[in-house]
This record gives C-alpha cells, sequence and structure tokens, in this order.
C-alpha cells in the first residue's frame, strides 16, 4: 500500500523507462561491454553497506560517467539518481529490473529527506556527483542543527 502511494506520487516509472528504451537498446548494440569482475566485486561490498544518498554518490558515482537529463546512457553514463538506483543493484540496461531499484532509490531519498526533483535539478544543474554529495551534506547539517 505504501509503496503504491509511494509509486503514484512520481511521474509513472514506466513512462520513463519507456522513454529511454529504444535510445539504451541503440547504445547496447553499438557497445558490446562486459561487466568487469573488480567492479562488482566493488558493488558486492558496497552493497553490503547502509550508506547515505551522499556516501553513495561520492563511493559508487566513480565508477561511473556523469551525464545530464537521463537515468543513464545504457552503457557506463549515469546521472545521481542513476547511480543511486544502480547501488541498489539497477545494471543501468535492464528496464525489466528498473522499477523495483527506483523505488528503492525514492524511499532512501525520502528517509534522508531528499527530494528526487531537488536531486535531479542539482544533477543537471552541472554539479558533479561530489559537489551534490557536498550539498547534501551541508543541508543535512542545517536540518539537524534545527532541532
Amino acid at each position: 500500500m505504501a509503496q503504491q502511494q509511494l509509486l503514484t506520487q512520481e511521474l509513472s516509472v514506466s513512462q520513463i523507462l519507456n522513454k529511454y528504451r529504444s535510445r539504451l537498446t541503440q547504445n547496447r548494440e553499438r557497445h558490446n561491454d562486459r561487466p568487469d569482475i573488480n567492479t562488482l566485486i566493488e558493488q558486492q561490498q558496497l552493497l553490503t553497506q547502509e550508506l547515505s544518498v551522499s556516501q553513495i554518490l561520492r563511493a559508487y558515482g566513480k565508477q561511473f560517467t556523469q551525464i545530464r537529463e537521463q537515468y543513464t546512457d545504457g552503457i557506463n553514463g549515469r546521472c545521481a539518481m542513476g547511480v543511486i538506483m544502480s547501488y541498489y543493484g539497477w545494471d543501468g540496461k535492464c528496464c525489466t529490473n528498473a522499477e523495483r531499484r527506483l523505488y528503492a532509490a525514492l524511499v532512501a531519498l525520502r528517509r534522508a529527506g531528499i527530494s528526487k526533483e531537488t536531486l535531479i535539478e542539482l544533477n543537471d544543474s552541472g554539479m558533479t556527483f561530489e559537489e551534490i554529495a557536498d550539498y547534501l551534506d551541508r543541508n543535512k547539517e542545517m536540518i539537524n542543527s534545527k532541532y
């Protein structure tokens, strides 16, 4: 029930993912890349830890090329939201598991008091993952100092 309410507040995940499906397919066809075993090991180690959104962006974002205006380019590019989704297991290519990963990312953002829209705006404004993480940490300190 709560999952359904959360998803109805956001844009339809299916709409977002369908928008990129053909673009991702084209990118995948042009690049026949296979995952690096070291990257997979690092991802597994990160998944076993409970990281904050800013920690995810700092640590996990290093594995990706930062892009704007889309979650992924289907290769190795991610926006900030795409990095968080990837932390929760999204491979950036498969649309079938993306809805669950988007839901996990949205839950993490809500727990941290961060809106998806704010994260997207920060990413698309030109801020790096590190700068976004710093901004989130500063805002967290401001929020905590009020109470």
